[in-house]
């Protein structure tokens, strides 16, 4: 009787789920025919092309960690919200409203914290300069010290703002970052209707690339080499990663593999922003090659006997013993060199002869 095994790549797919909520331990696992299964005889193989390999399937989890850059200094309900998550801002842009009154981005690393009047001294001072002058109303020395120059500069920029021209910038109508343009988020605090108090985080950095991980047990450390190659699979097609490393968080009994591109960019891409969602994690198909793909004559694992000097070989229909060299093994499934493809091979009988 003659069982015929075509080319198979073996794929287990596991699907990870520990107590906080990831997928971590059920096993699916899809064998090939045996093709001793049923046999009471000699068994015949023909040896044909084909694949052998094991890839794990996982969830990995894209986020995008955002950086917070500016505190909130104004009091009052907040009565609009004027960028859209991840917009690209710059300096003199309105970001939100409170109490009606514009919350205006500048760059700086010392945060609002005091109204800005004459005779007011400091470096808040040289940052609220810097940004009238990058808004063209300003046109002295960038000194720190608040002057009739800045005054007048104040009141014009107010007028444009659309609100009384006082000549006093309150410390809630600016929030400093470090550094503009730049791309930014307003923080949950910030929603329309929400009450401020002031000291709020609101406004956030966006990163270059979000952080893409893939979520384990502890316990499935020993099943993931580090330098496996790695798969996501996005609506669009597939991204090339790589595991970068693994960070353990013991108290949770979490591993997470941290992901980077094949190349060592970012594993999205340049197209990062249209498949990641910028507020809540996003979820993606992460297969990770535990076994490379290899390519060849494949023969059951079962055909393989080994001699004496345990070297391994094959049994050809006619008794001879053909000395092959195993390639890659997975699942009772060998690549294999010393044969060809064609070849007709002895098994051994479920019966024992």
């Amino acid at each position: 009787m003659r069982r015929f095994v075509s080319a198979l790549v073996v794929t287990v797919l596991v699907a990870a789920a520990a107590a906080a909520g990831w997928w971590a331990g059920r096993v699916a696992l899809e064998p090939p025919a045996d093709p001793l299964a049923e046999a009471s005889g000699p068994v015949t193989y023909i040896v044909e092309e084909g694949s052998v390999g094991r890839s794990l399937t996982f969830t990995a989890v894209a986020t995008w960690e955002l950086v917070p850059v500016g505190r909130n200094a104004a009091a009052g309900v907040v009565t609009s919200v004027e960028i859209q998550p991840g917009e690209l801002v710059d300096a003199g842009d309105v970001v939100y409203t409170v109490d009606l009154r514009p919350v205006v981005v500048a760059e700086g690393s010392v945060p609002s914290f005091r109204p800005l009047a004459r005779k007011t001294e400091g470096p808040d001072v040289a940052q609220l300069q810097t940004l009238l002058t990058e808004l063209g109303f300003y046109h002295d020395d960038i000194d720190g010290s608040f002057g009739r120059s800045t005054r007048t500069a104040v009141k014009a920029w107010q007028k444009a703002l659309g609100v009384a021209d006082t000549g006093v910038v309150e410390a809630g109508d600016l929030v400093f970052v470090p550094e503009l343009p730049a791309r930014l988020v307003v923080g949950d605090p910030v929603q329309l209707g929400a009450r401020l108090g002031g000291g709020e985080e609101t406004v956030f950095l966006v990163p270059d690339d979000p952080l893409f991980r893939i979520p384990l047990a502890v316990e499935q450390r020993a099943l993931v080499p580090l330098s496996a190659d790695v798969y996501v699979t996005y609506p669009d097609g597939v991204w090339n990663a790589r595991i970068e490393r693994a960070t353990e968080s013991p108290e949770f009994g979490q591993l997470d593999l941290i992901l980077a591109g094949a190349d060592g960019g970012p594993v999205c891409g340049d197209v990062c922003a249209e498949w990641v969602d910028l507020q809540k994690p996003t979820d993606f198909r992460a297969d990770i090659v535990v076994i490379p793909e290899q390519t060849g004559p494949v023969v059951p694992v079962a055909a393989i006997s080994t001699d004496p000097g345990n070297r391994a070989f094959v049994t050809l229909t006619d008794g001879s013993m053909i000395p092959v060299d195993v390639v890659e093994s997975a699942n009772g499934l060998a690549v294999v060199d010393g044969i060809e493809a064609g070849t007709e091979l002895l098994l051994p009988s479920t019966d024992g002869s």
